[in-house]
């Protein structure tokens, strides 16, 4: 899929931006998912790396998440705790998103990805593939998606500090997340971290400025 420019990517990048600025759940984290893999993918050992092809992970970290605009925003954005017939709305999503892609052509490996972004190394995700039966992007999404969630700002829960957060995913190495993974990510400089979550805030204060404007002069 490297016919995927990187103009192109940059206009799927603003796009993103736009769809999420505002959102008080959302509010850049397909952007934030998206950095924090591209920077894992750095830092993998050349062996890993090339199992990979960096212009489909570059793609996929930034539209894992595109099926949650089929849910519901009353299951989307609800504070508190799903109810069990929202929780199998909300878990729809990554078919959603993998269908979308897939209906493209050539989007069969993306795909793939996508579907599995939710998969634990136990076994006890969404669709029960187990360890090595995940695809390693998907892996890597998944680390990304969970360190995301738990350090950006969200209306229903509260925010840990990048310790509390790496602490968090050694906790959940081996059971849910890949031990290798999470080691390999817990040894990427603390600042190079903490540029993704800038550099998301940066253009998502943009798209959000820019959305104040129009409705001043509208």
């Amino acid at each position: 899929m490297a016919f995927i420019s990187k103009r192109n990517m940059d206009i799927l990048e603003t796009l993103v931006c736009v769809l999420e600025a505002g959102d008080p759940n959302m509010d850049g984290h397909s952007l934030h998912v998206h950095y924090l893999t591209m920077l894992l993918y750095d830092y993998l050992p050349y062996k890993e790396k090339r199992k990979i092809n960096k212009a489909d992970l570059s793609f996929a970290s930034l539209v894992f998440d595109v099926g949650k605009y089929g849910v519901p925003g009353r299951v989307l954005n609800k504070p508190g705790k799903l109810k069990n017939e929202e929780w199998e709305l909300m878990k729809k999503h990554p078919d959603t998103g993998a269908r979308i892609f897939k209906s493209l052509g050539k989007f069969d490996r993306v795909s793939e990805w996508i579907l599995y972004h939710h998969e634990r190394m136990d076994g006890n995700g969404y669709y029960r593939l187990k360890g090595s039966d995940i695809p390693l992007p998907s892996k890597m999404i998944a680390l990304a998606d969970t360190f995301s969630s738990i350090t950006m700002t969200r209306s229903y829960k509260p925010t840990l500090t990048y310790e509390n957060a790496t602490a968090e995913l050694k906790l959940a190495a081996g059971s849910q997340l890949d031990s290798e993974l999470v080691d390999i990510f817990c040894s990427i400089p603390m600042e190079k971290v903490e540029e993704c979550i800038k550099a998301v805030q940066k253009k998502i204060n943009i798209y959000e400025d820019k959305s104040r404007n129009n409705e001043v002069k509208a």
